[in-house]
């Protein structure tokens, strides 16, 4: 991944979106694990982050590869992030990680990678 901006890509390898004009400028990422349904909050705080110089900014994407265990029912559902001075909190309240289904397997949630970096840095 470029220092500065950031590219989308499909699973075939072709560009679908290039945000390098923008100056922007990554600073780092966390893998989110794949979890099941627990029925308690989760998160995760990161800390130290150089947010100075820029505008904070976060995304997810998912996990290159990731397998889903077959008595599992994958919900892609992205956390929510909140930008702080100098850090990052990820989590997923205890509302969705036990909201019910009805296909009859356990839901997962996880499985993504949050990126974090600032604009105009």
């Amino acid at each position: 991944m470029s220092t500065y901006g950031w590219q989308v890509f499909d699973a075939a390898g072709n560009l679908l979106y290039d945000h390098s004009v923008i100056m922007s400028r990554w600073l780092g990422s966390y893998d989110i694990p794949l979890m099941s349904w627990g029925g308690a909050d989760w998160s995760q705080r990161i800390s130290g982050i150089a947010f100075s110089g820029g505008t904070p900014f976060a995304y997810c994407t998912p996990i290159a590869g990731l397998i889903v265990p077959s008595q599992r029912t994958y919900a892609y559902s992205p956390p929510d992030i909140y930008c702080g001075t100098n850090y990052i909190d990820i989590s997923y309240n205890a509302r969705i990680l036990s909201f019910p289904d009805d296909t009859s397997n356990s839901l997962a949630f996880g499985g993504l990678t949050v990126h974090w970096g600032v604009y105009n840095g």
